[in-house]
């Protein structure tokens, strides 16, 4: 039998549950490794390329350029699909990949020592930096060096927009650095950063793509952005950018950033591109092609919870909002599916809770009606969300927003009544990496916070300064904290809520 853990508050949580959590997390991850859908969206015959509906000539005439957390697979699979064809490229990655693959038994995934491309690392906690700036300059000089004829494979991933930094002058490298900084700090969404980002690069927002012409360009895209927004994935190089600058300025003063840099910023979005736009160019020579997203790795998850003997029910694969607010509405779901589980007949209030709560969650009601017949079956339960959620810094403490929504989960789940049942809530990056920490993310169930004291660690305290990652670091040695090291791909954030009846 699978140890248990009991604690005062009447709660309990097997250590097989957690488990469960982890490999369901873990099967979204395996799904989306990058080579299988590069060499899914890649097809050779003879001298032909196939990708999409377009066909290519091929002629030793293939250039790479490729930035991104999971592109050291795309860069790999790419090369056996195409062998000599391949006779140039740059790769930007982030710092540490390689060790990580290593580690984490995925060498495999690395080009081979007689690869064409050129790997550089950097951008440490997805920050620009002067490494990541070097790589920009290359995929620069190599796509304005193409001519008729050629192919540019251009191979992105999430945390493309950090390794591809290329601010257009007097922008520098710093203001970047603090611009980017500066607008995840104060909640700024992922599409609001990349449309800022877009505007003031001399290679985002379609402008890559402009500089190879006239060669032809295939770009294949791994989105970590939710509804797959071409212009957006890493700030779009090959795609036009639909974004005025009147949105870019409105997105700057939002947030209201300090006097130097929304001067400079401003500056340049008002003034070097007055329309902030690459709409209206002709991308003709573009294929853009999304080869995988969060809903492979969602339908993996839900696959390898149904093996495990959960119903498994798909929230939404477009979570967004503040990550605490989140995990909140999940503590609350896992009440009310809890008492409707426990007593279908009697828990008329909680059926009558469902819709709102979904409404809280974006979702819209038509879910609700599907859910009620999975919690009134009384069978074990597997929830799965995914998207990506945001965190407005209020301390300068350690953490990300998937160990923040965690902690913010078992905060509320402790006022709420689950008993009777088993219940574990885990939220992760599935690029392995949770803000600056070196943990995918947390796993939590009721009882956590009490059983906290014991080790003089406090979660509410913990939360008011987004020091999540401290938290769980103290508790129990980091024993939930999620750690996988970096794991080559990039689909945004998995979050699973498992409630089984005790026996």
């Amino acid at each position: 039998m699978s140890a248990s853990v009991d604690f005062s508050s009447g709660h309990s949580i097997t250590e097989k549950q957690a488990s469960h959590a982890k490999m369901i997390f873990q099967a979204g991850v395996e799904a989306v490794l990058p080579g299988k859908m590069v060499k899914e969206a890649l097809t050779v015959k003879g001298d032909k390329l196939f990708a999409g509906d377009q066909v290519y000539k091929l002629k030793r005439n293939v250039h790479i350029a490729a930035f991104g957390k999971a592109v050291v697979g795309m860069v790999s699979a790419a090369e056996q699909c195409l062998g000599d064809h391949i006779v140039s490229g740059v790769a930007s990655i982030p710092v540490g990949l390689k060790e990580a693959l290593r580690n984490a038994g995925k060498s495999h995934l690395w080009p081979s020592e007689f690869s064409k491309v050129e790997i550089t690392e950097g951008a440490r906690n997805n920050i620009p930096d002067t490494s990541s700036m070097l790589a920009a300059q290359k995929i620069k000089q190599l796509a304005m060096n193409l001519c008729e004829g050629d192919i540019l494979l251009v191979l992105i991933s999430g945390g493309g927009s950090a390794l591809l930094p290329s601010p257009t002058s007097p922008i520098t490298l710093q203001h970047k650095q603090n611009i980017t900084k500066l607008l995840a700090s104060r909640g700024a969404s992922i599409q609001e950063l990349n449309t800022v980002r877009s505007a003031v690069s001399s290679l985002k927002g379609g402008k890559l793509a402009l500089l190879a012409r006239p060669a032809k360009i295939i770009s294949l895209i791994l989105s970590d952005i939710v509804g797959d927004p071409i212009e957006l994935i890493a700030s779009g190089p090959t795609a036009p950018s639909q974004a005025t600058s009147h949105e870019c300025l409105q997105i700057l003063d939002k947030y209201t950033l300090p006097g130097e840099i929304h001067d400079v910023i401003r500056a340049v979005i008002s003034q070097t591109q007055p329309n902030n736009s690459t709409f209206h160019v002709d991308f003709d020579h573009v294929n853009n092609i999304i080869v995988g997203n969060n809903r492979k790795a969602v339908a993996a998850s839900m696959k390898a919870s149904e093996q495990m003997g959960y119903s498994p029910f798909l929230l939404s694969n477009s979570i967004c909002g503040e990550a605490r607010e989140i995990g909140e509405l999940y503590a609350e779901l896992a009440e009310l599916l809890s008492k409707i589980m426990r007593a279908p007949e009697s828990s008329v209030c909680e059926q009558m809770r469902l819709p709102d709560l979904l409404k809280s969650f974006q979702i819209s009601e038509d879910t609700c009606e599907s859910l009620l017949e999975l919690a009134i079956g009384n069978n074990p339960v597997c929830i799965i969300g995914a998207g990506e959620t945001t965190v407005t810094l209020q301390g300068k403490g350690m953490g990300g927003r998937n160990q923040e929504m965690a902690l913010a989960w078992a905060i509320a789940i402790q006022t709420l009544e689950t008993k009777g049942f088993e219940v574990t809530f885990l939220c992760g990056g599935t690029d392995g990496q949770d803000g600056p920490t070196d943990a995918a993310g947390a796993w939590v169930f009721p009882g956590l916070v009490s059983n906290a004291s014991t080790y003089n660690v406090s979660a509410l305290e913990a939360l008011k300064y987004n020091d999540s990652y401290t938290f769980f670091t103290e508790y129990m040695n980091g024993n939930n904290l999620l750690k996988m090291g970096l794991t080559g791909t990039n689909v945004m954030d998995i979050q699973v809520l498992l409630i089984k009846p005790l026996v």
